[in-house]
């Protein structure tokens, strides 16, 4: 066992768009809302799922003036951003410690966080990764309100898959929210808890 399998996990996200992010963090704070034993041990300085939900909300809040040109509420977005990564690399850590001290790095990989580049600290120049496209369909899942099934090709080494969702029209990129989770395969994936009646 070496000390790289706990640090298997990404904790930086600033390529991703704030959709994208709001995602992954709704995705973490749901995960450790889950974990029984980190909350048992959490000191009130590290934050919790709750503490990431509330940098969510106030990010989509600056985002609404800052979407439209308002360069101090991009400022303040991007500012709460950064205090996010900030409260991220916090908890992150101290479920590391938890993780050492059972060794057993596997803890990690339930904070639904993507897997971190296992290539990237290699310098050496391989092939350009390709581009693969995957074609999706949607159904209503049969006898069940308000739950969909998507169904991909799933891709070999591909994933994780993130689902954005957006209910009716589209009218910024605020209107995008990841309903949780990401997916090791996009062959069938089940979205429970949409509203019935709406469009998605």
């Amino acid at each position: 066992m070496t000390i790289d399998e706990y640090y298997a996990v990404e904790t930086i996200f600033r390529r991703q768009s704030f959709p994208e992010y709001y995602g992954i963090l709704d995705g973490f704070a749901y995960a450790l809302d889950s974990n029984e034993e980190f909350n048992a041990q959490r000191p009130g300085c590290v934050p919790n799922g709750a503490k990431f939900r509330q940098h969510v909300t106030n990010m989509k809040e600056f985002g609404v003036g800052a979407d439209r040109g308002d360069s101090l509420l991009k400022d303040k977005r991007q500012a709460a951003r950064d205090l996010s990564e900030i409260d991220m690399d916090a908890t992150v850590s101290f479920i590391r410690i938890l993780a050492m001290e059972k060794k057993d790095p596997s803890i990690l990989h339930t904070l639904s966080l993507p897997p971190k580049d296992s290539h990237q600290k290699s310098t050496r120049k391989g092939p350009a990764p390709q581009t693969v496209e995957i074609h999706l369909t949607v159904k209503h899942l049969k006898g069940v309100s308000g739950a969909i099934v998507i169904e991909g090709n799933h891709v070999r080494s591909g994933g994780p898959y993130l689902i954005n969702l957006c209910k009716g029209e589209v009218v910024s990129e605020e209107a995008w929210y990841n309903p949780g989770g990401h997916y090791t395969s996009c062959s069938k994936i089940i979205i429970r808890n949409l509203e019935p009646a709406n469009r998605y």
